[in-house]
């Protein structure tokens, strides 16, 4: 027979729609409910054989395609709860107790959808200059966050006088039955306790948090670069239940520089040097990030050629020293329009007739 028309379920049928169709077979049909009736057991385990194949999305899409046949009757289920195990949610037949039964018992309620759970982080974009990476800055920033409930303190409950509870009237017990059936279970509301000295905090709605706009005065350490995190501890959003707060977590956008280039710790800059200094040597006034600093470069120096000015660089986060400051020399070249000034160039050439592209190796870059 058609495992959906044995449920009374199109072939199109959602998931959802086959689990319900099985409950209200199997209780109407479960054994407990028809005592001495074959036929009623004989139809149940044709309801239980189907749901097991069309529950499972694999089997129902092999049995779709007609490579599952329909499952062949086994022995009448026990009379009685036998076949059932209440302590689990599912037997080993694969019919669930809880399963067939659920809009009776319920859900079920644990303390630990109310334990304690820490809050979720926020995240914001702080933009600082490039001077500010290297000294730092104070950024004051507009935060909206899950703030903890000022009447309840985050719990999400307040206290009250004891009085019974109105929905299972003092007992601890709801009941609730099923044709012959007669079932039991803890009240959730009070917990089986019978009475309620707590309620749900009116003002969050027992969510122990509210929605909050406040401002927050953030300090960006020296060092950072571009996509640094700098981390608040506690200053997210607040936890659920007397969870500990998240963080906010600023992600750093440092401007460039025109003139500096950073890498990690270290800056690098290009220094226009003219021929007569690279061809003679001299001192030439270097800008660095703590004023001008006057350096020393010998004579035939070569364009290209590098000068480390030691912890002269961007300081390291977390206040452990500074790198260098590497300063390339780049030799500049005059503009010759003078007639006189061009014959001073051709005698300096007739001079010195030495040609960079006939010699072998070159000028090594320095690292002083």
């Amino acid at each position: 027979m058609d495992l959906y028309v044995v449920l009374g379920v199109t072939r199109g049928a959602s998931a959802a729609e086959i689990r319900r169709a099985y409950q209200k077979q199997a209780r109407l049909l479960h054994p407990d409910l028809n005592p001495g009736d074959l036929l009623a057991a004989e139809r149940f385990q044709s309801v239980a054989r189907a749901y097991e194949v069309l529950k499972d999305a694999p089997r129902r899409a092999a049995y779709d395609r007609g490579e599952i046949e329909t499952p062949p009757a086994t022995k009448a289920p026990a009379v009685g709860f036998e076949g059932f195990d209440f302590s689990a949610d599912e037997t080993q037949s694969g019919v669930g107790f809880r399963e067939i039964f659920d809009d009776v018992l319920g859900p079920r309620s644990s303390p630990e959808d109310r334990r304690p759970t820490p809050g979720e982080d926020l995240e914001h974009v702080a933009r600082i200059s490039f001077d500010e990476s290297l000294s730092g800055a104070k950024r004051r920033i507009q935060l909206t966050r899950l703030d903890r409930c000022p009447i309840c303190r985050g719990s999400g409950e307040t206290s009250l006088e004891p009085i019974p509870c109105p929905r299972c009237h003092g007992s601890g017990q709801i009941r609730a039955s099923r044709g012959h059936m007669v079932f039991s279970r803890g009240c959730p509301t009070c917990g089986s306790e019978g009475t309620l000295s707590r309620r749900p905090c009116t003002r969050c709605r027992g969510e122990g948090r509210l929605m909050q706009s406040e401002w927050l005065d953030v300090q960006i350490p020296p060092g950072v670069t571009t996509d640094s995190k700098v981390r608040v501890p506690e200053c997210g959003n607040a936890g659920r239940f007397g969870g500990k707060p998240g963080d906010l977590v600023l992600t750093v956008e440092a401007e460039p520089h025109p003139f500096y280039r950073r890498e990690g710790d270290e800056l690098h800059c290009v220094v226009p040097v003219t021929i007569f200094e690279a061809a003679l040597g001299g001192h030439i006034e270097v800008e660095t990030p703590d004023g001008p600093v006057t350096i020393e470069i010998p004579a035939g120096t070569q364009s290209g050629q590098r000068f480390r000015l030691r912890k002269r660089g961007a300081p390291r986060l977390g206040g452990k020293g500074r790198g260098d400051l590497f300063v390339e020399a780049r030799i500049w070249v005059p503009a010759v329009t003078e007639e006189q000034d061009r014959e001073l160039m051709r005698e300096l050439a007739r001079r010195i007739p030495h040609d960079p592209r006939r010699a072998r190796g070159g000028g090594e870059g320095r690292e002083g």
